[in-house]
C-alpha cells in the first residue's frame, strides 16, 4: 500500500501538500457543495457549482469528471467523483466510487493522490470499520506511492484506530 499521510481540510494544508491528482466527491443532491469539494469549489471561483447548475456534472454514482487545475491548486488535475443520492448512500457505494477514483489515478499515471473520505464519515457505519478498506482501495493502485487523506482531527483518529485494529485482527 502507498505511504499514508493526513492533512486537515483547509486550503492552506492543501497548498502545502502538492500531488498529482486531487480526488473530490459529491452527492447528486448536495447543494451547496460541502467539505473538501466545497473548499476547492471556492478556490476555483465556483466552477464546480457551475458545472452542477449547467448539468455538466450531476453527482450520479459512477460519474467521473476530470479537469486540469494547475494554477489554482497544488495538484495539476482533479477528478470529481459522483456519489449518487445521499439517502441511497452506503459504504459499498463509497467503495465503488473509491475504486473508480483509483482507476482514474492509475490511468493518468498519478503517483501522489489526495482525497477525502468519500462521505464515509457521514454514515452510521463506524468509520473505524470502513476506512481501512477505503484506504486500501485508493492506495493499492499500480504506481501510487502516496495517499494523502483530507480529514479533521476526529476523523483522522478514527481512521488510524481502524487501521490499527483491523490490520492486526486475526480475521
Amino acid at each position: 500500500m502507498a505511504a499514508l499521510d493526513f492533512i486537515v481540510p483547509e486550503l492552506r494544508a492543501l497548498d502545502d501538500t502538492p500531488g498529482d491528482l486531487l480526488i473530490l466527491a459529491a452527492f447528486a443532491d448536495e447543494r451547496p457543495l460541502q467539505g473538501l469539494t466545497g473548499l476547492v469549489d471556492w478556490r476555483l471561483a465556483g466552477a464546480l457549482s457551475r458545472w452542477r447548475l449547467g448539468g455538466f456534472s450531476t453527482g450520479d454514482l459512477g460519474e467521473r469528471v476530470l479537469t486540469p487545475c494547475e494554477r489554482r491548486l497544488s495538484h495539476p488535475m482533479l477528478v470529481l467523483i459522483g456519489l449518487g443520492r445521499r439517502d441511497e448512500y452506503r459504504p459499498d457505494r463509497a467503495f465503488v466510487a473509491a475504486r473508480s477514483a483509483r482507476e482514474a489515478a492509475e490511468g493518468l499515471g498519478a503517483r501522489r493522490i489526495t482525497s477525502g473520505l468519500f462521505g464515509l464519515e457521514q454514515l452510521a457505519s463506524p468509520l473505524e470499520r470502513t476506512s481501512l478498506k477505503l484506504c486500501e482501495l485508493l492506495g493499492d493502485g499500480d504506481g501510487i506511492d502516496r495517499l494523502t487523506i483530507v480529514a479533521d482531527d476526529k476523523a483522522e483518529a478514527l481512521v488510524r484506530d481502524g487501521m490499527h485494529i483491523f490490520r492486526t485482527s486475526p480475521d
